[in-house]
């Protein structure tokens, strides 16, 4: 539809039905990965699916330079898209269903075959594993399945679905997508132009993924990861911002410039903040909200989340962010402005994002079982003494109870 569009309304029609596909394929790809992987590879195995993402970031990059200057170019970037979604169609052929699915659905043969397939054919660990998920089903079972009434007046369910939101509202709003959509817009303003300012972000974004994803995130954890990545993201951006500001320099005829080694420095944090990007929130927050809910509403939570991501936050970030390059805040402003967010994100990371490298998924929603506030703030002083969440509240349960039966 929207390579071969000849008017605004049909290329309008084909954007909403590709956004519809790329909405559900976010919320379903990481969600399908974290059902699968090993808990001791999760991360990586996450990573490899934003490392990909980052890599067609490129191939988009240097594809739309390249045909730029053809009366039909953006046909051709478009259509892409219809030969890459059609290889992935015909790959899910041979994909099996998730073995938390197979088991929900009764088919607990299908699940332990699936299961063992990808534990590299160990059946001895598959069934162990498999009984974990077979004892959460089964206490999920006799609560029902969960409506979406539910998932908003359950105080559980309510309150890990928030911190997934504000999670995905954190990535966007953080300035990469301003970036991303931005970044020639940005550039232009500071007087700097060509093939490789257009790549070098992407690149570190790239480089950046596949450090943080392969060799930091199920060493260091995930929560280390979002709260010194958030922070390199904040001081990168207000860095430049800063230089930016400082540096402009207005000419006899009235006009703005930048000398050239202040344009290059702001550049180089830009591609320093996509790197810190890449390390820790480009492929974490998919990966952190896919692990963390419940698998009562995993698809609702997560879809939810997603909905946040794909919503409101690249909708405001879509429309604040030309706005305020060519308004009074000047690219300067702007790089400031998202640096702010990162640094209000701080806190957030801190008090409610607990770690969940190592753990199963059957283990980690217990982290965040909290409702009451005298709940929550035993939540944010698990999380403030080393980002265990509500895991002291249960091992101090489980111990009276231990106490109580000898």
């Amino acid at each position: 539809l929207q390579s071969l569009a000849n008017s605004a309304e049909l290329l309008i029609g084909g954007r909403l039905v590709a956004g519809i596909g790329v909405g559900i394929t976010s919320a379903a790809g990481p969600a399908y990965i974290s059902e699968v992987s090993p808990s001791s590879i999760r991360g990586a195995m996450i990573g490899i699916y934003q490392n990909n993402v980052c890599v067609a970031i490129i191939f988009a990059s240097l594809l739309n330079y390249l045909d730029q200057g053809e009366s039909n170019g953006w046909r051709w970037s478009l259509g892409v898209q219809c030969l890459l979604g059609g290889l992935v169609a015909i790959g899910m052929l041979w994909a099996d269903e998730t073995p938390r699915f197979l088991e929900s659905a009764g088919k607990s043969e299908s699940a332990l075959r699936v299961l063992a397939s990808l534990r590299g054919g160990s059946e001895k660990l598959a069934r162990k594993e498999l009984s974990n998920v077979k004892a959460e089903l089964e206490a999920e079972a006799e609560s029902g399945s969960a409506s979406w009434a539910e998932v908003v007046t359950n105080p559980y369910f309510r309150n890990i679905v928030i911190i997934g939101c504000f999670t995905q509202l954190f990535q966007i709003l953080t300035g990469i997508n301003a970036i991303v959509s931005y970044g020639g817009t940005l550039f232009e303003h500071l007087g700097v132009r060509g093939l490789t300012s257009a790549l070098t972000p992407s690149i570190a974004f790239t480089i950046g993924n596949a450090i943080g994803s392969f060799l930091l995130v199920d060493k260091v954890g995930r929560r280390t990861l979002l709260l010194w990545g958030m922070l390199a993201m904040g001081v990168t951006l207000l860095a430049g911002g800063i230089i930016n500001l400082m540096a402009t320099e207005r000419s006899a005829d009235g006009f703005e410039h930048i000398p050239a080694a202040a344009g290059y420095a702001i550049i180089g944090m830009v591609v320093a903040f996509m790197f810190s990007f890449g390390t820790s929130w480009g492929f974490g927050a998919w990966l952190y909200c896919s692990e963390i809910m419940p698998c009562r509403i995993r698809g609702k939570a997560i879809g939810l989340s997603t909905a946040v991501n794909w919503g409101p936050a690249n909708i405001t970030s879509a429309f604040i962010t030309p706005a305020m390059i060519a308004g009074p805040m000047g690219p300067g402003g702007t790089l400031i402005f998202f640096g702010c967010v990162c640094m209000v994100a701080m806190p957030f990371i801190l008090a409610c994002i607990p770690e969940t490298k190592g753990l199963t998924l059957e283990q980690i929603v217990p982290l965040f079982h909290f409702s009451t506030f005298k709940d929550f703030r035993q939540f944010v002083r698990g999380n403030l003494r080393g980002g265990h969440g509500m895991a002291q509240k249960r091992e101090l349960t489980e111990t009276e109870t231990e106490t109580e039966t000898d």
